[in-house]
């Protein structure tokens, strides 16, 4: 996302030297002139999105901020068009050069915040701007990528969830999950769990699979396979990285039968 920075303000910069470069040597109506700018920038800028898909926000970030600057450059040298078409007048001023300038200002303001909310300040900046923390641990700043499971964004999959849960509950397994022995950051420890149906029989030879998440930083995120000892038991030993909380999403499979659980735990130091 640091590119994003530059992108935004090379092609602003860019769209205005050559609006401007164009307004001199041309001498046409600024708006015809704006007019061409805004196909040429739709006939570039889009195809090679095309080809280098950047994301749909990405695309429209860019796409408005460049058609914006290119509306504004027609609007403030139409009311200057007389000046600039008879020669009588400087064609510059210093009241659209503050507006352009404000303008630039807002994009550079706004791209500089997108990239901290993404990627957080860096090492140096963040040791130079942040406290160090009182426990002694190490200071960063980026955004951790964790997100909610949001079923509501599509019908679709709404509906398949809501299915998914009430087979769930009407096949009221039993789980009981946790540690060996208490878990500390840097250290190997077995974590177990033993799955039994409604009645209390094993549920044997099922496929474990599991996730532990980070809540402040998803790199140490940790996805797991659980093997299977007696009948219904089954473990992993797993060594997280870092003291605090930890997220667990589990998934339980046999057959068609899928079982998932969202759980956390605390991990020492």
């Amino acid at each position: 996302m640091t590119s994003l920075v530059y992108t935004l303000l090379g092609g602003v910069f860019l769209i205005v030297a050559l609006f401007l470069l164009a307004l001199k040597i041309l001498r046409v109506d600024p708006k015809a002139l704006a007019g061409l700018f805004a196909l040429l920038v739709l006939g570039i800028f889009v195809p090679i999105s095309i080809i280098f898909w950047p994301g749909a926000d990405v695309f429209a970030i860019h796409l408005a901020i460049y058609m914006i600057t290119v509306y504004a450059l027609g609007i403030i040298f139409s009311q200057r068009a007389s000046h600039l078409l008879s020669g009588t007048g400087h064609w510059f001023h210093w009241g659209p050069a503050a507006i352009i300038g404000f303008f630039l200002l807002i994009v550079a303001v706004d791209s500089i915040l997108l990239v901290v909310a993404t990627k957080g300040l860096g090492k140096e900046v963040a040791l130079h701007f942040l406290p160090a923390p009182r426990s002694g641990g190490r200071v960063s700043s980026f955004f951790p990528g964790t997100v909610s499971h949001d079923f509501r964004e599509k019908e679709e999959l709404f509906n398949r969830y809501i299915e998914q849960r009430q087979a769930q509950q009407d096949r009221d397994w039993h789980v009981r999950l946790g540690w060996s022995t208490d878990p500390h950051a840097g250290k190997a420890s077995v974590f177990q769990i033993h799955v039994a149906d409604k009645h209390g029989q094993a549920i044997a030879g099922a496929k474990v699979t599991g996730r532990f998440m980070r809540p402040a930083d998803s790199k140490q995120d940790q996805s797991f396979t659980m093997q299977q000892g007696k009948p219904g038991y089954y473990h992993a030993q797993l060594t997280l990285t870092a003291p605090g909380k930890w997220e667990l999403w589990l998934t339980i499979q046999q057959g068609a039968a899928l079982h998932e659980i969202r759980a956390g735990t605390g991990i020492g130091k």
